[in-house]
């Protein structure tokens, strides 16, 4: 058959790994596997990029609209990132019929359903392996390996930059502030990492998934999101004495009693046996539960050139494969649009241990009147710490609960913090099982 003529549109960090995936692996992917694949245009603003790139023969320009008005071209990579001239792009290629292939985890969070709707009508496909989890194949399993499956739970380290926060963090002993500007300084953190200590980015990849398992769209303006910005060396401490460890965690819970599903991300304590714990560094980890297969681990690297780089090239391969096949639209993704939108579970109705830690006077009866406020909301206590004061004064109490409502957890909290003997917002941690 003729070839299959790939554009490529961004050739910084990602792309560049995809021009050299393509051309070191040209040969192989036409002679054993039968794919004609053909790297044939390369736009990209800054031109610099692709001189120390091998292109091969690949027409190279500074416009994107080169790729999109070649009618030879069957597939568009777009690795330009953000959801303005991306999305306009994504959707024009979509309109020319030519197939997609993106790692923007934000344009298919906040935009899917445009998106999937639009490649639907025009019977082209849009692939997004990259989008989650870097070279971990994330979306593949849930797509294909793990099909036979109802998975009903997934919990995920998702994001390296606050993995290696906390991580330093723990084994350091360092604060907050003082990791972030080391993350920053060996490049695991963006110069503004608000989409990443915020949990933005896990937000982004977590509603990918909770719509994959649910046949249906989650919008990520819905899902309750919560970064580690407020987690202190002192909770660190306390955890690790407690014998757990603080992750920042992606859940996802599907209930077959109601058909709401709980979805958030959150700073969560780990027992120090759970499999996830000892997930470190800027190491990601996704861990499915299926009805089927019980549970299933997948680890790896969530970032970086060459591990995002080659979920793309998986992508190329499948649309490939789609295209010589004669089924451009092997996967259906009619389920993802703004018609068939997936309730969540209000952050509310969630029941979870809770670890709470109070800053307060050191002072008699503090204890009892904490104990009091929580037993009016049906809060039982797992156990209490109470350490020596801090040189203002105060005393910080940590106290684990037994499985309590979130609702309950946050009126208790609201009372507490209007008494007189409370001298600093108090620290609550879901705990994780």
């Amino acid at each position: 058959m003729e070839e299959i003529s790939i554009g490529l549109v961004g050739a910084g960090t990602v792309g560049g790994g995809v021009v050299k995936i393509l051309h070191k692996r040209k040969d192989f992917f036409r002679k054993k596997l039968k794919l004609p694949i053909k790297l044939a245009r390369i736009a990209d603003k800054q031109l610099s990029l692709l001189q120390d790139l091998p292109t091969d023969d690949a027409i190279c320009s500074a416009d994107a609209q080169d790729v999109l008005q070649d009618e030879s071209i069957n597939v568009v990579i777009e690795l330009v990132g953000g959801t303005t001239f991306a999305r306009k792009l994504v959707i024009e290629a979509l309109e020319r019929k030519k197939h997609v292939i993106t790692a923007n985890k934000a344009l298919i969070a906040e935009y899917g359903p445009e998106i999937f709707e639009c490649a639907e009508k025009n019977n082209v496909s849009l692939y997004f392996e990259a989008a989650v989890g870097g070279g971990m194949p994330v979306i593949k399993s849930i797509r294909e390996g793990l099909v036979g499956n109802d998975i009903f739970s997934i919990k995920t380290i998702i994001n390296g930059t606050c993995n290696y926060i906390l991580t330093r963090m723990t084994t350091e002993g360092l604060p907050f502030d003082t990791v972030l500007k080391q993350a920053q300084q060996n490049g695991y953190a963006e110069a503004d990492p608000a989409l990443d200590i915020g949990g933005g980015d896990s937000g982004h990849k977590i509603a990918i998934m909770a719509s994959l398992i649910s046949g249906g769209y989650v919008p990520f303006n819905q899902i309750n999101i919560e970064g580690i910005t407020s987690i202190s060396k002192e909770d660190i401490e306390f955890a690790c004495e407690l014998g757990y460890t603080i992750k920042l965690l992606g859940i996802i819970n599907k209930n077959s009693e109601d058909n709401e599903l709980d979805v958030r991300v959150n700073p969560a304590m780990l027992h120090t046996d759970h499999i996830l714990a000892s997930v470190s560094d800027v190491y990601n980890a996704v861990l499915l539960q299926g009805d089927a297969v019980g549970q299933i681990l997948l680890y790896g690297k969530g970032a970086g050139q060459m591990p995002t780089a080659s979920a793309v090239i998986s992508d190329v391969l499948d649309v490939s494969r789609n295209i010589i096949g004669g089924n451009e639209i092997r996967i259906p993704t009619d389920h993802y649009s703004s018609s068939n939108m997936i309730d969540l579970k209000s952050i509310n109705e969630i029941t979870s241990r809770y670890y709470l830690r109070f800053t307060v006077k050191d002072k008699p009866y503090v204890l009892a009147s904490i104990s009091s406020v929580l037993g009016k909301q049906n809060i039982s206590i797992a156990s209490v710490i109470q350490k020596e004061g801090y040189s203002d004064n105060s005393v910080p109490v940590i106290i684990l609960t037994h499985q309590a409502s979130e609702k309950g957890i946050r009126a208790a909290l609201s009372e507490i913090e209007k008494t007189d003997f409370i001298k600093a917002k108090t620290q609550m941690i879901r705990i994780e099982d």
